[in-house]
């Protein structure tokens, strides 16, 4: 993850405050993120849409729904401006970065991190966000959750964090150099 792109606890913050707002106008915040995800990341909320929609369990799909949702308004709410847009090549390049990282952890027996943990390295903030509203799922869902269900909404909103924290730009003045 960029170095310049990590999402501070006052934009999760920012977030909740925002969806903090009774059961009746949460839907029409994340409605309203929705629209905004769709028109200034068409890409990525196309592919967002097709990982969340098809999901047969409902809490699985408003979970991902959420979640999506409120990844995207962490970093609007982080980066304004200095966010841009995922092309294809981006999304593609975080699907199989995540891929390949899973089929290498896989293979060593002798590794104790999952990918997510790594991304957790870049992002702490969002993953701690995201793992504590899976807890929350799961606990929803009693004694037969649909894990395959919530894994790929897992799944998806990591593709998403990576596709967004490459998209965000450095601040201007930002040596070069002094990103690597």
């Amino acid at each position: 993850m960029p170095r310049h792109a990590v999402v501070e606890e006052h934009a999760i913050e920012g977030v909740e405050a925002e969806l903090d707002v009774g059961d009746d106008a949460v839907q029409e915040v994340l409605d309203a993120g929705y629209r905004d995800l769709d028109r200034r990341q068409p890409i990525l909320s196309e592919w967002l849409a097709g990982e969340v929609s098809d999901r047969e369990d409902e809490l699985a799909q408003s979970l991902g729904y959420f979640l999506a949702i409120a990844v995207y308004m962490a970093f609007r709410e982080a980066f304004g401006a200095r966010l841009g847009q995922v092309d294809e090549p981006n999304l593609a390049l975080a699907l199989e970065t995540l891929a390949f990282d899973e089929e290498l952890r896989a293979n060593d027996p002798t590794e104790v991190l999952n990918s997510d943990d790594v991304i957790a390295l870049g992002q702490p903030v969002l993953i701690d966000f995201i793992q504590h509203h899976m807890r929350e799922a799961l606990e929803q869902a009693g004694d037969e959750p649909d894990l395959e269900s919530l894994d790929r909404v897992y799944r998806a909103v990591l593709v998403e964090i990576m596709a967004l924290s490459h998209a965000v730009t450095a601040p201007e003045g930002t040596d070069k150099k002094a990103l690597d």
